[in-house]
């Protein structure tokens, strides 16, 4: 069910941090299952069978951006643990605030608002692909409607190509590609998915591609920092995810910070 140009689904034969537990089954990019996944035994292709069965049952293919970041947090936090009494949890809450008078006090360094993203900008890659299970609709041909000539369409402007042209094109409206009906070339509306995208979905993201440096993964971000912007009409203008194919312009607004950093987020649909 993955993109059969850049992307496989694969079925994990341990845990892997950013990806999900054990027999999970998720989105793989091809060159990365080629070359590591699969010979390492860290994770198997899934059959054409198996991938019928997860399409009949309606099952999403994604992988958890979050998993196995709590560890790390703990890791981080393990050289600071020798600086709690062994039997604080015996203490009542008067004698662990006099307790911690006397404790050597760890301050935690806090990133400013402005490093912040500077970090965002530094590590969060342009353009965020996520890969979902388009629905289809099978229709046979006794219910088929008359055709209707297709309006006329006004030019669009172009904005060029490349993640920069894409960010570009979002902020001035958020385009959604329309969904062509295979092999009449009718446009017949923007590609449905199931689930959806959402601020939290982006935020993972965001945290595992933060995850891999030192310095940025002591950023503090929360879903409500997190929004999508000038959604189209097929989202609706309130909606707070988005349930179709295209690319969407979302916000990171870091608290205290005076600028935001923006991204496209890109829904590409599942196929077999």
């Amino acid at each position: 069910m993955a993109n059969n140009s850049a992307m496989v689904t694969a079925r994990l034969r341990e845990d892997v941090k950013a990806y999900g537990r054990k027999g999970s089954i998720v989105p793989v990019a091809r060159g990365e299952m080629r070359n590591r996944f699969f010979p390492s035994g860290t994770a198997d292709y899934v059959t054409l069978p198996e991938l019928r069965k997860l399409r009949l049952s309606n099952t999403a293919v994604a992988r958890d951006f979050n998993y196995g970041l709590a560890s790390t947090t703990s890791e981080a936090m393990a050289p600071w643990q020798k600086d709690i009494p062994g039997d604080i949890k015996k203490m009542s809450n008067d004698e662990v605030v006099n307790a911690s008078a006397f404790q050597k006090k760890v301050e935690v360094e806090r990133l400013s608002p402005e490093r912040g993203v500077e970090l965002l900008e530094a590590f969060v890659r342009p353009r965020l692909e996520f890969y979902r299970q388009p629905i289809i609709e099978e229709k046979k041909e006794e219910e088929m409607v008359e055709e209707v000539p297709e309006p006329e369409r006004k030019p669009q402007r172009s904005y060029g190509g490349g993640a920069g042209a894409e960010l570009l094109a979002a902020r001035m409206g958020g385009v959604v590609q329309p969904r062509m009906e295979k092999g009449k070339g009718e446009v017949v509306g923007p590609q449905a998915i199931y689930g959806s995208v959402s601020p939290l979905d982006v935020l993972q993201a965001v945290r595992a591609a933060m995850a891999e440096n030192d310095e940025a993964k002591r950023v503090v971000l929360s879903e409500q920092d997190v929004q999508f912007v000038d959604l189209p009409e097929t989202e609706g203008e309130t909606a707070k995810v988005v349930k179709h194919v295209g690319d969407f312009a979302v916000e990171i607004n870091l608290k205290g910070a005076d600028t935001t950093v923006r991204r496209v987020v890109r829904v590409i649909p599942q196929e077999l």
